[in-house]
């Protein structure tokens, strides 16, 4: 869960700051109010810092459903966009000094729409699945 972020919308290194939320879905960051409020580089930090972790930002009027713990739904009339930073080939995230700009390649990002879905990967089965 994101519960503090400096000025600047947390371009900048340590500007963000997460931590466990209600733990509803394992290894998932969701923000609200994502697209109109422009927090996308702030989750992108968050799943930069962690990057077993999906980021799930919903916009106004947006939600999603989900089913068997991994399995997720859009309802609304808003977009979800999903940061999956699990095959992120490069970060300077742990090298640079606080206050400095971060650098991420290879981040993936979807926009799904209402009725699209979306399966929540696993780290550990995304590892074995680069294993064979």
């Amino acid at each position: 869960m994101i519960y503090k972020v400096e000025a600047q919308g947390g371009m900048l290194k340590d500007q963000v700051s997460a931590t466990a939320g209600l733990d509803l879905l394992k290894n998932v960051a969701i923000d609200t109010h994502f697209i109109d409020r422009g927090r996308i580089v702030r989750m992108a930090q968050t799943v930069a810092q962690n990057p077993g972790c999906i980021g799930i930002g919903l916009e106004e009027d947006t939600a999603i459903l989900v089913k068997d713990g991994r399995e997720i739904e859009v309802i609304g009339s808003g977009l979800v966009t999903i940061l999956n930073g699990m095959d992120i080939s490069s970060t300077n995230i742990y090298e640079i000094e606080e206050g400095e700009p971060f650098t991420i390649y290879d981040l993936k990002m979807h926009l799904l729409g209402s009725g699209k879905t979306y399966t929540i990967p696993t780290f550990n089965a995304d590892l074995d699945k680069k294993s064979k």
